[in-house]
């Protein structure tokens, strides 16, 4: 028997389509899947408005949601900040509150036409500048 390849993005158009589109995908979706696929789908954005809600997403329960969330985060930004996703709440308490403060400060920042290898480079050193 011959298997046939399904692509990922037609099964998840599928479920979304026999779920009658009740869900989406949301950063504040009750549904842990629509969650991780809004952190999936923030990988290739370049929206700030995106990093406090990648940065609660470290703070999860759940442990595929964490790993998606800090392998976004060092995607964009070049670092992890030592963050551990498969650590002990309480191992990772001191890696999520500088992620939350990186994430503070950087959403005080004025927006300036930066390259993106300049910008990852300062998103990475903490730059505030």
């Amino acid at each position: 028997m011959k298997r046939v390849k399904i692509p990922a993005t037609f099964l998840v158009a599928s479920i979304g389509a026999v779920a009658g589109c009740s869900y989406s995908p949301s950063f504040d979706s009750p549904d842990p899947q629509m969650r991780s696929w809004a952190t999936v789908q923030a990988a290739d954005s370049t929206n700030p408005a995106d990093y406090p809600k990648l940065v609660e997403q470290l703070d999860a329960d759940d442990a595929q949601t964490r790993m998606l969330a800090i392998g976004v985060l060092e995607r964009r930004t070049g670092t992890t900040r030592g963050f551990d996703y498969a650590a002990p709440r309480a191992e990772r308490a001191a890696s999520v509150k500088e992620w939350q403060e990186w994430a503070e400060q950087y959403a005080r920042q004025p927006s300036r036409g930066r390259s993106s290898g300049s910008r990852r480079r300062k998103l990475r050193d903490g730059a505030t500048g």
